[in-house]
């Protein structure tokens, strides 16, 4: 619990920090949701103790401290109002928080099992939600409306989401079966949330 503490102070101003020193493609990583959810996924993973609810628990609370350290940093930081912190779209994040450290904090519990099913779908849900994000990116970049520029950083982005579902996929994965059957189901997985990223963030 107190890694997840530690974890959710911490990210929120590193987020800021790194939109505004990291060049691009980079700095879109750090405030990329598919990245937002692998911290989730890698609280949930990385949690020793035993019981269902913990990693779930875990993981909720990092993401809820992230995303009211990421605000209350820009307050410090950037002179943002205060009632950034409450207001509407707070409070939009505060409950994509809740959901991703629940669904994320399982998937990380299960793909450290390495249970016979439930490894390789935990294993999915992490490199499907960064597969999720990079097929939106593409899908921006031949929109109408996109200039030259933003198509060329939309499908650097792409691609290194794709390289850190990779990555993932190859860390996350218990087994040589757990990585191939997670990679598999993630194609599918990445499918479906390409779709709800383009009705969250349209």
């Amino acid at each position: 619990m107190l890694i997840a503490v530690v974890v959710g102070l911490v990210l929120g101003p590193v987020d800021l920090l790194l939109q505004r020193v990291l060049p691009y493609p980079f700095a879109n990583l750090a405030n990329s949701p598919a990245v937002w959810a692998l911290v989730a996924f890698a609280v949930g993973w990385s949690g020793r103790v035993r019981g269902r609810w913990w990693p779930v628990v875990a993981a909720t609370i990092a993401m809820l401290l992230a995303v009211e350290s990421y605000y209350l940093a820009a307050v410090l930081a950037l002179g943002d109002d205060v009632s950034t912190m409450t207001n509407s779209a707070a409070l939009l994040w505060l409950a994509l928080a809740v959901g991703a450290g629940v669904v994320f904090g399982t998937a990380g519990s299960w793909a450290r099992s390495a249970h016979p099913w439930r490894g390789p779908v935990g294993t999915a849900a992490a490199v499907g939600v960064l597969l999720a994000e990079a097929a939106f990116k593409l899908t921006l970049s031949w929109g109408p409306s996109a200039d030259e520029a933003y198509r060329h950083d939309a499908i650097q982005t792409a691609v290194l989401l794709v390289l850190l579902a990779a990555v993932t996929g190859v860390v996350a994965g218990r087994s040589a079966t757990q990585r191939l059957v997670g990679s598999l189901l993630a194609l599918g997985l990445a499918l479906v949330g390409a779709l709800a990223f383009g009705l969250l963030f349209p």
